[in-house]
């Protein structure tokens, strides 16, 4: 006899944990942990779903979803303003997709479901390491049919690494099409901290990180990784509002610093920032989360942000995102560094190493009107 199983919704993030969600969260998981999730329940502005695979009585899967229309601000996980992007940038496959999957108009994908969370990188269902594939299938199609039943027009996993091979296969014989969506960066952390990473660095780039670190010393510039503190957040909000309008995503200083002060007492000893200060006044930024799962410590950069006229042409950003958390790293033992997406051609030339990532849309027929 089979065993019994269902998929069963929790009801918010603070029930996650009751429920045995994070039985499930691997060391490359953070940001589907239930105390991450619990941020994005806050942040994200629309409604999320977290549904539970349950065999014998056990959780076995997961899957954390959220409706994304064009209200919402995170445009690097909505399949609209993803497949925009990559037809400017002439991704391959992604004109293709334009013309066929969203009939000429990256509009026509939304309101869109998206699966498997809405950070940047590896988003996937959980399962644990005795799940079905058809656990994985189960969620899968329960999230199709919550999709149809809140009449979206698409079903989106946006950033679906090439190297799962099992979801990737799911996905593409449930009938969803894709194109390319981003590279994810990571990076392995060599024991002997930043002196081995330089050794193990071309001549050329080792010569450009030692001009670069003398620049910021030259400059007077101090960087020292630290808790987020209450006095320090109103400035963090106003840095961290500064890159997201340069890259075009609304903001403002208070928003963002309610978000950074929500981070710190979620996260307490587990996020930490590396601070750029100039004469005492911090002028750059950058968030790291700690992921502590099965044995294994890794962190994960996840916001930054510089106020780019005390900046100038400072190198600031591989000094503060990169060679000061990775000393830090080294010194306690931390594994991987994960570096997101963006930039890809910076990061590889700096050590990380890189995986192709896809986004799926399965597009659903909508009743007229």
């Amino acid at each position: 006899m089979s065993e019994a199983a269902e998929v069963v919704p929790v009801p918010d993030a603070a029930a996650l944990t009751d429920a045995g969600w994070a039985e499930l969260v691997g060391p490359e998981d953070f940001f589907q942990t239930p105390r991450w999730l619990a941020v994005q329940e806050r942040n994200s502005g629309t409604s999320m779903d977290f549904l539970i695979r349950r065999r014998a009585g056990r959780p076995v899967a997961a899957l954390v979803t959220a409706w994304a229309d064009d209200s919402v601000p995170w445009l690097l996980a909505r399949p609209d303003a993803m497949l925009a992007r990559a037809v400017q940038d002439e991704v391959p496959e992604a004109a293709a997709f334009l013309a066929g999957v969203a009939q000429g108009d990256p509009a026509s994908l939304l309101p869109s479901l998206v699966c498997g969370g809405r950070h940047l990188g590896r988003t996937r269902p959980l399962a644990a390491p005795d799940a079905l594939p058809s656990d994985v299938e189960a969620l899968v199609a329960e999230a199709e049919r919550l999709a149809g039943e809140r009449e979206a027009a698409s079903v989106c996993f946006p950033h679906v690494d090439e190297r799962d091979t099992a979801l990737v296969e799911l996905l593409r014989r449930r009938g969803y099409a894709s194109h390319p969506s981003a590279h994810y960066a990571w990076l392995p952390i060599p024991p002997g901290g930043f002196e081995q990473f330089l050794a193990e660095m071309s001549k050329h780039r080792r010569r450009r990180v030692r001009l670069e670190r003398r620049a910021l010393d030259e400059a007077k510039i101090e960087v020292s990784i630290e808790p987020v503190t209450p006095e320090l957040v109103p400035r963090l909000g106003e840095l961290d509002c500064n890159l997201l309008r340069k890259y075009g995503n609304p903001a403002s200083p208070e928003h963002s610093a309610a978000l950074i002060a929500w981070i710190g007492e979620v996260m307490g000893d587990d996020v930490m920032v590396s601070v750029a200060r100039k004469d005492g006044v911090p002028i750059g930024f950058g968030m790291v989360l700690r992921s502590r799962a099965r044995g294994r410590e890794e962190w994960f950069g996840h916001r930054a942000g510089f106020d780019y006229d005390a900046q100038g042409k400072l190198p600031l950003y591989y000094d503060v995102l990169y060679y000061r958390v990775l000393e830090a790293a080294a010194e306690q033992g931390v594994s991987v560094l994960h570096a997101g997406i963006g930039s890809v051609e910076a990061k590889l030339a700096r050590g990380c190493h890189a995986a192709q990532e896809h986004s799926f849309v399965l597009p659903l027929e909508r009743a007229p009107r």
